[in-house]
């Protein structure tokens, strides 16, 4: 009401006042229409004469501003003190300054371009009326002359500067009067002048707009424009009443600064500031029962409780309030919830609760949407947000109080006073954590940064987080170049990791296993350039305890015991030339005590030993050189690991998250935590917080189930639809092409334990651990692999399935060498098919000595050779020379039998490569059946001639390793019958080939 009654006595006011000076605008006649006018011209006329009485009085106004500009503002720009005040209040002056140029400068281009409008033979439109179309940049120049205007008067700036200034107004006083009514007495006061001429006639031309815009609307008689000159006008009242609240603000907080006192009018006093709500006005106490000790003030920025001498501020932006109750109590209780302390607000009138309540949550979202709202206690008189200030939001504190955080500024989201959210937590030694929040620690993903005090390292921690400690996957950057990717439990190493240093370094290693409590625990593998050692094999609290194994540089396999990195008591020895040591060990590798060495030509000493092989090695025992090839060939035979390292205990960690990610639901948000090494493939860890992978630029297929793989541009898989889709499937075909696609994508959460899976399988036995006598281990660990992904997948597998209703068949088909070992094998083969090649590389020389013997000599000379009766030989009805028939022969027989076992070698898959066996033996079959014109199948005897015959002119070049991996990673299930016994006719062309005379063409001169 009292803003209402204002505008009315100061319309008045003006209009008097103006028309005693000639500055307002004439309002022509004519804007009263003829009733016979037509609606266009009518409004052409309002506008145009609206425009023309906007123009004068812009003029009117602008010759203001530049008096005042020159006669006031400019004595007070360049007056210059020495007081320690006057920089504080000159900057306010030139804050002042440019709002009144940029008020004075928008004002002048507008009504300069109305002035070109009106000489125009165009008609005016409401458009053309900047006061109108453009309400929102009027108001908004306005708005921050008066809040610059007020920020200067509520730090006492215009008391200050006529203070410092009042020789300069005795001197001229007319510079001042003249901006005053002359029927009006002069201000005795040179602050109070400055303070009316300086915002007065600034005022009035909103009240000038609002006449104007009145006067239009009221002589539209037609709706046509009438809704925009509305919204205009209601737009310049919500101003004129948002400029009073703006002053009466003021006006209020300034009375309260002269009332504090000095001292915490220093403390609290800020240009920007402004009260609220006071306890002295509205009764309100912080501590129970006191109320006349306690004052709590309320500004727009802070919440203030001033107990005796203590002041405590409290950033609006972390404020939250909550209405509670007590028990047999008449007191109205308002819970106050900060970053650092929670307090309870008494009142003893139940008003008194719900105007601080309202005003407190008002105060709160003004400050959080750093804009006081227009005006300024809601649009129109209403509250716009009834419901209170958010309970999530974005705010920046700085914590005050002894502990971790003490000093640390964190920027980012909170809810309920705690960080709860995306931020960023900074302290004052320049250590860093950016990430996720929740409850007030660090949970879910978060980087880490700790500086080394110092120096110019830093660690870098790019991890998981939970309940503030690093928790499940994570990489950490170290500041000497060595790196860790792995699990973490509270702040340390558990779990499955890698730490690995640099590459370039000269002591570089890389240790691939389990951890815990941030040691080196369980089995792992450590690899180091430095003493060209690898170790596999069992940790204990970060030395090598238990069973283990150490493969050097140089050929040397170690296995035996280890106690604190040395290995102890008995164990054993294989050099690369398969010379064999089984005894005693002690101090780092050292052969000292009993035990028995076999050389490779089945020589052995058995007595005592000390030093290191082949390094001046002592002996003191028997020496036999009978010579025994059957111990010889025992020693090139041994495999290492098979009984200290059972295959169960070696990968735990790399199962057990992905257990623990299923039981979790499978969700995309904990993928990462869960599954950190198989994410890495697609995306680096997070290299921002926020980036993800944008799927336009995908550049690997990955699969919608069952329905073939996603093409660039689709949406992708959801993870958490793993479970669902794999309990709808309902038989083994179904289960297998499914299986085929999971492991073909990296998106897919068996495609990722898969790489993980590869990932320490070639870790282990590639590089320093490729290594014969550990193709056993190898080969049972790729089984091992497979057989636990069917372990884990058959839970979720269709009961029908699994239940004790299913077939022999299924049961058959439900097992890992038919269903997933065939798909993972391809995966492992390289690494797998080299160890196979480095074991049997003996046997594969001697075989292929024979298949170049063989090679030389033309087909006929061959079977002839080979002993293959000729009535199967393909030549028969061919009546040529020997010469011609030589020629046109020559690698021509059995050629699709030939081209057919060529295959063997290009696939992974034991069972595919039985089957190109077995359409080997159908090739040759159907060869023989057209020579004889009829169906015929060959007995053993007339097989095995045709089948060398084929292999030799194959020429597959490690043909013993294809067999012997084949037989080791077969289905059990199908040795026997046709399967074993083409498999056995195979293995014995392979030894045939081997054979004295083959490899030393002995053939030649009997041919």
């Amino acid at each position: 009401m009292r803003f209402v009654v204002n505008i009315v006595l100061l319309t008045a006011s003006l209009m008097k006042h103006h028309s005693n000076n000639g500055c307002s605008a004439v309002w022509n006649s004519s804007l009263s229409c003829s009733p016979h006018d037509s609606e266009k011209s009518n409004l052409e006329e309002k506008c145009l004469n609206a425009s023309t009485s906007l123009v004068e009085n812009e003029k009117a106004f602008l010759d203001c501003l530049s008096d005042l500009n020159t006669n006031v503002l400019q004595h007070l720009l360049y007056y210059n003190s020495v007081d320690q005040k006057w920089d504080m209040h000159m900057k306010q002056v030139l804050q002042l300054n440019e709002k009144f140029h940029a008020l004075w400068d928008q004002t002048g281009e507008r009504c300069n371009h109305l002035k070109q409008l009106l000489h125009q033979s165009n008609p005016i439109t409401i458009k053309d009326l900047y006061i109108v179309s453009n309400t929102a940049g009027v108001q908004e120049l306005y708005i921050q002359y008066f809040s610059a205007f007020t920020n200067l008067d509520v730090v006492g700036g215009f008391d200050y500067l006529a203070k410092k200034t009042s020789n300069y107004w005795k001197k001229n006083k007319i510079n001042l009067s003249r901006f005053f009514f002359s029927s009006e007495k002069p201000e005795s006061s040179v602050s109070v002048s400055l303070y009316r001429v300086l915002h007065e006639r600034i005022r009035d031309q909103v009240t000038q707009y609002i006449l104007i815009l009145k006067r239009l609307c009221q002589s539209t008689e037609k709706p046509t424009g009438v809704q925009e000159v509305n919204e205009a006008l209601k737009g310049y009242i919500d101003l004129q009443s948002h400029i009073s609240q703006l002053l009466d603000d003021a006006s209020l907080t300034k009375v309260l600064w002269k009332s504090l006192g000095q001292k915490l009018s220093d403390i609290l006093c800020t240009p920007e500031r402004r009260l609220r709500e006071d306890s002295k006005n509205m009764p309100i106490s912080h501590s129970a029962g006191r109320f006349s000790h306690d004052r709590i003030l309320l500004f727009d920025d802070v919440l203030v409780i001033l107990q005796g001498s203590d002041v405590h501020c409290y950033d609006l932006t972390t404020v939250w309030t909550e209405e509670t109750t007590e028990e047999n109590s008449d007191r109205r209780v308002l819970k106050v919830i900060t970053p650092e302390e929670n307090f309870t607000l008494y009142t003893q009138e139940p008003q008194h609760e719900v105007v601080w309540q309202w005003k407190l949550n008002h105060a709160v979202r003004q400050c959080l949407n750093r804009r006081r709202d227009f005006p300024l206690w809601g649009k129109r008189g209403q509250d716009q947000n009834p419901s209170g200030p958010p309970l999530y939001r974005f705010a920046v504190y700085t914590f005050k109080n002894e502990g971790r955080l003490k000093n640390a500024i964190y920027e980012g989201y909170w809810n309920q006073g705690k960080p709860h959210g995306k931020g960023t937590l900074k302290w004052e030694n320049e250590r860093n954590y950016t990430g996720d929040f929740q409850n007030g620690q660090e949970h879910g993903f978060g980087v880490y940064v700790d500086p080394h005090t110092g120096t110019e390292g830093y660690d870098c921690y790019k991890c998981h987080w939970r309940d503030g400690k690093m928790h499940r996957y994570g990489i950490c950057e170290y500041s000497n170049s060595v790196v860790y990717r792995g699990y973490f439990k509270d702040n340390l190493r558990h779990g499955f990791g890698i730490l690995e240093s640099s590459k370039t370094d000269n002591s570089a290693f890389r240790y691939v296993g389990h951890w815990k409590n941030d040691k080196k625990h369980g089995y792992g593998i450590l690899e180091s350039t430095d003493s060209g050692e690898s170790y596999i094999g069992m940790w204990q609290e970060d030395h090598r305890e238990g069973n283990g194994i150490v493969v050097t540089q140089s050929g040397l396999c170690y296995e035996g015991t280890f106690h604190c990195d040395k290995l102890i008591g008995k164990g054993v020895l294989l050099s690369e030339d398969n010379s064999l040591y089984e005894g005693e060990f002690t101090e780092d590798l050292q052969l000292k005590g009993k035990g028995k060495l076999t050389f490779s030509n089945g020589f052995t000493i058995e007595g005592a030993f000390s030093n290191r092989f082949g390094n001046g090695l002592q002996a003191n025992g028997v020496l036999n050189t009978a010579g025994n090839d059957d111990i010889a060939e025992a020693a090139a035979q041994l495999q290492l690991g098979l009984h200290g390292l059972p295959v169960k205990e070696r990968w735990p960690g790399i199962f057990e998250p992905f257990v623990e990610y299923l039981r979790a639901g499978s969700t995309d948000e904990s993928e990462e935590a869960f599954l950190g090494f198989h994410t890495e493939s697609g995306r680096s860890l997070r290299k921002a917080i926020s980036d993800k992978r944008a799927d336009q630029n995908c550049s690997e297929p990955t699969i919608t189930y069952l329905a073939g793989k996603r093409k660039c541009g689709e949406l992708p898989v959801k993870n958490i639809d793993f479970i669902k889709d794999l309990k709808t499937l309902q038989d083994v075909e179904q289960i297998q092409k499914y299986l085929e696609k999971s492991f073909q994508s990296s998106m897919h959460p068996l495609g990722k334990l898969l790489q993980i899976q590869v990932f320490v399988f070639q870790a282990t036995y590639s590089g320093m651990g490729a290594n014969k006598h550990l193709v056993t281990m190898a080969q049972e660990e790729v089984k091992y692999h497979a057989e636990k992904i069917l372990e884990i997948i058959m839970d979720y597998i269709s009961l029908s399935l699994t239940g004790d209703s299913q077939d022999e068949v299924t049961r058959n088909e439900l097992n890992c060498y038919s269903l997933v070992l065939p798909l993972i094998l391809p995966a492992f083969y390289p690494e797998l098919s080299m160890l196979y090649m480095l074991f049997h590389e003996k046997d594969d020389a001697l075989y292929w000595q024979g298949i170049v013997h063989l090679g030389l000599l033309s087909d006929t000379k061959l079977l002839e050779f080979l002993d293959v009766q000729k009535h199967l030989w393909p030549l028969k009805d061919l009546h040529l020379t020997i010469n011609q028939r030589y020629s046109l022969v020559k690698d021509q027989c059995f050629l699709s039998a030939i081209e057919c076992f060529q295959k063997i070698s290009t696939t992974a898959d034991p069972r595919e490569k039985m089957d190109t066996l077995y359409k080997t033996f159908e090739e040759i079959e159907k060869t023989v059946s057209r020579v004889l014109n009829q169906d015929y199948k060959l007995p053993m005897d007339d097989l095995l001639p045709l089948l060398v015959y084929v292999v030799s002119r194959a020429r597959i070049r490690h043909l013993g390793a294809e067999l012997h991996l084949i037989r080791d990673m077969m289905d059990p299930n199908g040795v026997g019958g046709i399967t074993d016994f083409l498999l056995t006719a195979l293995e014995s062309c392979f030894q045939h080939i081997q054979k004295q005379e083959i490899r030393q063409g002995r053939f030649t001169d009997s041919v």
